[in-house]
């Protein structure tokens, strides 16, 4: 049984967002990340660039499916008031290989914890919610070799089961390179096998 999801969402572009409250400064970027270095240095440019803030609090979400990787800082803020609030953002949006950072400049009127997990969670959001998004197709490759009759029942089965040729080659026999989704790969694999009486299985590439 092949548990791995067929896609997931992520960002397609960095997005930001600025709020006010009681003269504190909340500035969001929000940025897709498709690895923990990837996520590092999107935190390094903000906090070089808001050098001067107070804090720079930030959040990721890795991965996919059982692999999914969450992290959160509060860079000195009360605990669980900034990275916690952060995260629950991006989490509502089902949105994974992102982080969102959060710098904060201090406007001289403490907010206790609970006004600043709400300011870190709505400027997180805000900054999510202005991102374009994409779907990432998520399966496996595979190499395909058969005789030209054949042809014509392999694609068949292949668009029967959401599966795309990526490459082909055509001497005295036919190679496709295939891509299938996680859920329909092992199902293609066995009506393949059935429907050419065990000559065509599936090759890993």
């Amino acid at each position: 049984m092949n548990d791995l999801p067929d896609s997931y969402e992520t960002l397609d572009g960095s997005a930001a967002a600025e709020i006010k409250v009681k003269r504190s400064r909340f500035l969001a970027e929000a940025a897709p990340a498709a690895d923990e270095p990837t996520a590092r240095t999107v935190i390094d440019a903000v906090a070089h660039r808001y050098h001067d803030s107070r804090h720079v609090c930030y959040a990721w979400r890795l991965g996919y499916g059982d692999s999914i990787v969450e992290i959160r800082n509060d860079a000195g803020e009360p605990s669980g008031s900034a990275g916690k609030p952060i995260l629950a953002a991006i989490r509502r949006t089902g949105l994974s290989n992102c982080v969102v950072v959060v710098a904060r400049y201090f406007g001289g009127v403490k907010l206790g914890t609970g006004g600043l997990a709400r300011a870190y969670g709505e400027v997180a959001a805000t900054a999510l919610s202005q991102a374009a998004r994409r779907t990432v197709p998520l399966g496996r490759t595979f190499l395909l070799t058969f005789d030209y009759p054949r042809q014509k029942t392999v694609a068949k089965l292949l668009a029967a089961h959401q599966g795309r040729i990526l490459d082909e080659t055509y001497l005295t026999e036919v190679t496709w390179q295939i891509w299938l989704p996680h859920s329909q790969w092992h199902r293609f694999g066995a009506v393949l096998c059935e429907a050419t009486a065990g000559a065509l299985t599936l090759t890993d590439k």
